[in-house]
């Protein structure tokens, strides 16, 4: 069991750092008009932009919890 959420915990965290790198994509690069090659200062979709960063942020809460968990319920006899 302990492997197990150390495994979901590793999977978690791979999909926060994905989807937060979209996050930083759709900050700086979509606009109203679309997408554009050009750095922007000013988030074009503010509302989008937020929530994909919440998203990615809820899966990096729970790899923080399913690694707690897996530290918790971890066997003494397994090293």
């Amino acid at each position: 069991m302990h492997k197990k959420f150390l495994k979901l915990s590793l999977i978690c965290f791979i999909i926060s750092v994905v989807v937060l790198i979209i996050s930083y994509f759709f900050f700086h690069y979509v606009t109203d008009e679309g997408i554009t090659l050009i750095k922007q200062e000013e988030a074009g979709k503010p509302f989008v932009t937020n929530l994909i960063g919440h998203f990615g942020i809820l899966f990096l809460f729970s790899s923080v919890m399913s690694l707690l968990i897996s530290i918790v319920f971890k066997d003494k006899n397994n090293n």
